[in-house]
């Protein structure tokens, strides 16, 4: 399994680009990656999504930094060095998978983690369930974000600074593994305990 988080231009993965990668080898945890990249030739950004990711104008245009390409096929060397099988892990992975595949082909590369995956939003929603836990609802709608899974699992959110992908990355597996196997994955994380309800 691997636990992965990435920044774009903004949310449409034709127009759009990515700009940094991080990901998480969940059964070799110490097994990491993360990579930033300029955005390719035509590609456009939001304001709004730079407010997001922290990154300006002039990082996502650095002609120092690895290419689209460059940074795919880093990536794609790194997954082989990863556990197998491989499947994705992380928050909400549909929509930005898109932007994976959208990459993988303009580096001529074949995607090779297929279309399955796993969000971090049902597997803490499931867990809920199971132990007739509340739900936060907010506006009329589950509310299992990133951060109300974090505090379920007993790690204060926090916004790391300077904002990054492979943070991220490492917040899922650590929630995935509290959630799933009740115990602690990542040092960053082992100060904080794991509740009596996720203990095996």
């Amino acid at each position: 399994m691997i636990s992965i988080d990435w920044e774009f231009t903004w949310l449409d993965h034709k127009k759009h680009s990515l700009v940094s990668l991080g990901a998480v080898d969940f059964y070799n945890p110490t097994n990491q990656f993360y990579a930033e990249c300029r955005i390719w030739e035509w590609a456009t950004w939001e304001e709004e999504a730079l407010k997001i990711n922290w990154f300006s104008v002039q990082e996502i245009k650095d002609p120092n930094k690895l290419s689209l390409e460059q940074l795919i096929k880093k990536f794609d060397a790194w997954l082989k060095t990863c556990s197998y099988p491989q499947i994705l892990i992380w928050q909400n992975p549909k929509s930005d998978i898109d932007f994976l595949v959208e990459s993988y082909k303009k580096a001529w590369l074949e995607y090779s983690l297929w279309h399955r995956s796993l969000d971090t939003h049902t597997i803490v929603f499931t867990k809920h369930l199971e132990l007739w836990k509340k739900i936060l609802i907010e506006k009329g709608k589950y509310k299992i974000n990133l951060d109300e899974s974090l505090s379920f699992v007993w790690v204060p959110w926090w916004e790391p600074n300077p904002h990054n992908a492979l943070m991220w990355a490492k917040c899922a597996a650590e929630v995935v593994s509290r959630t799933i196997y009740g115990r602690k994955l990542l040092t960053e994380f082992e100060n904080y305990e794991i509740p009596e309800y996720l203990k095996k």
